[in-house]
């Protein structure tokens, strides 16, 4: 306590009575090297802390990511950890999907067996929703397709743009992007945006991997320009497929936060 504020205390400006008596002109202003604790500007700067520290947990509650798991011989993941509406699911009026999503090397796989011959160019699919007033995907909806091309050399993971139109398969003509073995083994996270605005549907990738940026953009034609886009509907998580199940477990991670235009 400096000669200062000691002197204000034994003429009886505590500083329970200081505003008081500043007004009153009982006690002398400060001097010219002093600091006054408990100032406005020191609360304000209190409150903007606070609300860092409300921010940092809310972000980091969204941030956690769930774990997606296709266990060989199924179609559909099951998930594990995240929180309430991080990843969404089931039934939804979202009108778009906003997630990072960590791949990993499980996604090179090889169907040895296919149902059909061609099953290992089938589109695989990360979380997408349905749309038009039908819950299932396979007739209205949109997603980003997957898939780990073995005929190419080297082989990559190529990622698209997908949209079902009326039980009519879409998606773009060249993929968004691909991913080698090495970016798949480094478990970079992307963010993935997919979103109906009127007549269409919009799709975006962005994010580093390896030091290389990504950013991505296209869109696929909807089939209901007409309806709503809080419409009713089923908001998937990933799915191997096509027609083959998963020869191998496949896994990935995912950090869903709710969607704005």
């Amino acid at each position: 306590m400096n000669q200062h504020t000691q002197e204000r205390r034994r003429k009886g400006c505590a500083p329970a009575l200081w505003g008081l008596l500043l007004v009153t002109g009982g006690c002398a202003p400060l001097g010219p090297n002093e600091v006054e604790t408990g100032t406005e500007s020191g609360t304000e700067s209190a409150a903007a802390s606070g609300q860092r520290d409300v921010a940092e947990q809310t972000a980091a509650l969204r941030e956690r990511w769930a774990e997606y798991t296709v266990n060989p011989g199924a179609h559909s993941a099951t998930i594990s950890g995240g929180s309430a509406g991080n990843p969404v699911a089931l039934f939804s009026t979202v009108s778009g999907r906003d997630f990072q999503l960590k791949l990993n090397g499980s996604a090179m796989y090889v169907i040895t067996k296919p149902t059909q011959p061609e099953d290992q160019l089938d589109w695989n699919k990360l979380p997408g929703f349905s749309d038009c007033g039908t819950l299932d995907l396979s007739v209205n909806g949109a997603m980003f397709g997957w898939r780990w091309r073995i005929d190419l050399t080297p082989p990559v993971l190529e990622i698209t743009a997908y949209a079902n139109n009326h039980s009519k398969h879409l998606w773009a003509a060249a993929p968004l992007l691909t991913l080698d073995a090495a970016d798949l083994m480094s478990e970079a996270p992307l963010r993935y945006r997919v979103w109906i605005d009127g007549t269409r549907y919009q799709f975006a990738v962005s994010g580093s991997v390896r030091g290389r940026t990504i950013s991505a953009t296209t869109t696929l034609p909807r089939a209901c320009a007409g309806t709503p886009a809080g419409n009713l509907k089923w908001a998937s998580g990933l799915y191997f497929g096509g027609t083959s199940v998963a020869p191998s477990k496949v896994t990935a991670q995912i950090a869903e936060l709710p969607f704005r235009p």
